[in-house]
């Protein structure tokens, strides 16, 4: 099963802390209105959150075949994966949204991305730890 509900839980918590993060960062940064940069914080949420659940379906497909452990380069391989993926989808839409231009919105992009690894490496350590240690079976259930 693609969506399993262990991944769905997993991909909703992860954006909807992000998404607080984002939106007040934004617009503290860039002197916008709170919807403005909520609604673009949004939009990228529910991006990432189809973008998490195929990445972390596929990750974990090759993570059991070649039988890794979850070790730190493991870690910072997820990490720059799944973020540069998404990044593809996000500047045009950070482009519209924040009123910039393509570069401007890489550039935005580019650094949104390195806060957004930080965070993506320590929620992801974060889970699997409350994961291993409240539900250790729930790997197994949903491979």
């Amino acid at each position: 099963m693609l969506i399993s509900k262990r991944r769905l839980i997993h991909a909703i918590s992860y954006e909807v802390i992000l998404l607080v993060i984002i939106a007040i960062a934004l617009s503290f940064i860039f002197s916008m209105p709170l919807e403005v940069t909520g609604i673009l914080g949004t939009i990228m949420a529910v991006i990432s959150v189809f973008w998490n659940m195929i990445f972390n379906h596929y990750f974990e497909k090759v993570e059991h075949k070649y039988q890794w452990e979850r070790t730190i380069p493991v870690r910072i391989m997820h990490a720059i994966g799944f973020e540069g993926g998404l990044m593809l989808a996000t500047i045009p839409i950070i482009a519209y949204l924040m009123k910039m231009t393509i570069i401007e919105a890489i550039i935005l992009d580019f650094g949104l991305t390195m806060c957004i690894l930080v965070y993506t490496f320590i929620f992801q350590w974060c889970y699997d730890v409350v994961e291993d240690r409240f539900f250790p079976n729930a790997k197994l259930a949903s491979s």
